[in-house]
C-alpha cells in the first residue's frame, strides 16, 4: 500500500473517532423514571361505639354438696339415677331404719315414765306444801318432796333430749338432696354398711343458675372502669368454645375486694340461668361485658399495630408522604378487628396498614387511603 492511501487511512480513522467521542459526549439525557413504594393505609376517625371486653371464664357451680352418712346401717334403698336432676329434700338414700325406730319407741316410753313420774312428784310436793302450813308434815318432809319433783323434772328433760336424738337419728335414715340440682356419681349399693366414716356417698351440684368465674388483669380493670364504670348497665354474655353465644344473658353479680397478689387479677362473678343445663360445671369459653351506651373512640385497624418488647407502634404517613415510626398506647379490642387509641394519635393521622416490608422510617411513599 502507498504511503498516500496510508494517510487517508489513518484520517478516516480519526475523523470517526473524534464524531464518535462527540456524538456520545453531547448525546440527549432520557430522564429515568424512579417508583415510590404505595401502601396502602387508612385515615383515622372517631367513632361513637358501644364499648366491650371478653375474658377467658370457667362456669362453675354456686353450691355443691358432698351427701354423707350421718348413722351407721345397711344401705336399703337407692332412689336416683346417677345424673339424674333432683328436687330439694327429695329423699336419696334410704338406711335400714328397725333399729332406729326401735330407739325411738324406746326413748318415746321411757319419756313418757318420766312424765308420769313427774306428775306425781308434782302432786306429792303440792300435797306437802299444804301440809306444811297446816303444820301436818315436817319442814325436812316438804324438802324431801320438793327434791323428788325437781329430781323427777330433770328426769323428764333427759328422757326428752333422748327420743329427740333418737327421732333425730331415724330422720337421719333418709338422706335428702339439699338443694335443687343434679346429682353424681354414687359407688356404694343396696345392701352395703355405711356410716360416718364412708367417705361421700354422692354429690349435689346446683345447675341453675350457675356462676361463671373469669380473672381481670390490673390494667384490663382500668380499662373496664373507664369504658363500662357501672357493671349493672352492661350487657354480659357467655361464649362457648366452639364460637357460639349462648342464649341467656348473665349479669355481674360479684367482684373479688382484692387483688391477688401472684397474678395481679382482680376475681369476678357472673350468674346465668340454666334452665337448660346447657351451662356445665367445670366448662370453659369467654365471659363478653358490652356496654349499653355508646361511647366516642378513636380507633385504628390491629393489623396497623406492631409491637416490639417494649412498645406498640404504627407506622404514620406524614403530610411530605413520609413515614414515621409512631408510639402509641391502646386500649380495649373492639369488632372488626379495631382497637382503641388512647395515646399517640390523632384524628385524621394515616397509618399504615400494608406493605410494611417497602418501607422504613423517612422513606416517602404513595398511598392508596382505604375506606
Amino acid at each position: 500500500m502507498s504511503i498516500k492511501k496510508i494517510c487517508v487511512f489513518l484520517v478516516f480513522l480519526i475523523l470517526v473517532a473524534v464524531g464518535a467521542y462527540f456524538g456520545w459526549r453531547f448525546r440527549p439525557v432520557i430522564p429515568v423514571q424512579t417508583h415510590l413504594p404505595v401502601v396502602d393505609a387508612v385515615r383515622l376517625n372517631i367513632s361513637d361505639v358501644y364499648p366491650e371486653s371478653s375474658f377467658v371464664a370457667k362456669a362453675e357451680s354456686q353450691d355443691r354438696v358432698a351427701l354423707r352418712a350421718r348413722v351407721t346401717g345397711f344401705l336399703q334403698e337407692r332412689l336416683f339415677q346417677e345424673g339424674d336432676v333432683v328436687k330439694k329434700d327429695q329423699p336419696l338414700f334410704i338406711i335400714e331404719q328397725v333399729n332406729f325406730e326401735a330407739s325411738v319407741r324406746s326413748a318415746q316410753a321411757n319419756y313418757d315414765k318420766a312424765l308420769a313420774g313427774e306428775k306425781n312428784a308434782t302432786l306429792q310436793y303440792e300435797r306437802a306444801k299444804k301440809l306444811y302450813q297446816s303444820k301436818d308434815v315436817s319442814k325436812s318432809k316438804l324438802d324431801e318432796m320438793e327434791a323428788a319433783y325437781t329430781s323427777a323434772k330433770a328426769t323428764v328433760n333427759q328422757m326428752k333430749a333422748l327420743l329427740d336424738l333418737a327421732q333425730k337419728d331415724l330422720e337421719y335414715t333418709v338422706i335428702k338432696a339439699p338443694m335443687d340440682g343434679k346429682v353424681g356419681e354414687s359407688v356404694f349399693s343396696v345392701g352395703e354398711l355405711i356410716g360416718p366414716n364412708s367417705g361421700v356417698l354422692a354429690t349435689v351440684v346446683k345447675i341453675d343458675p350457675m356462676d361463671v368465674v373469669f380473672s381481670v388483669s390490673e390494667n384490663q380493670l382500668s380499662e373496664l372502669r373507664r369504658e363500662m364504670p357501672d357493671l349493672n348497665e352492661v350487657i354480659v354474655q357467655f361464649i362457648f368454645a366452639d364460637g357460639s353465644v349462648y342464649n341467656e344473658e348473665g349479669s355481674v353479680d360479684f367482684t373479688d375486694v382484692a387483688l391477688d397478689e401472684q397474678m395481679n387479677t382482680l376475681k369476678m362473678k357472673a350468674t346465668f340461668p340454666n334452665p337448660k343445663q346447657e351451662l356445665i360445671s367445670g366448662q370453659y369459653g369467654r365471659v363478653l361485658l358490652k356496654g349499653k351506651n355508646t361511647v366516642k373512640m378513636l380507633l385504628v385497624p390491629q393489623k396497623a399495630i406492631q409491637r416490639s418488647a417494649s412498645q406498640e407502634f404504627v407506622m404514620l404517613v406524614k403530610g411530605d408522604n413520609t413515614i414515621e415510626k409512631r408510639a402509641i398506647k391502646t386500649g380495649i379490642e373492639l369488632p372488626g378487628y379495631q382497637m382503641e387509641v388512647l395515646d399517640g394519635l390523632n384524628e385524621g393521622d394515616v397509618v399504615v396498614v400494608e406493605g410494611f416490608q417497602k418501607i422504613a422510617p423517612g422513606a416517602q411513599v404513595q398511598t392508596n387511603i382505604k375506606k
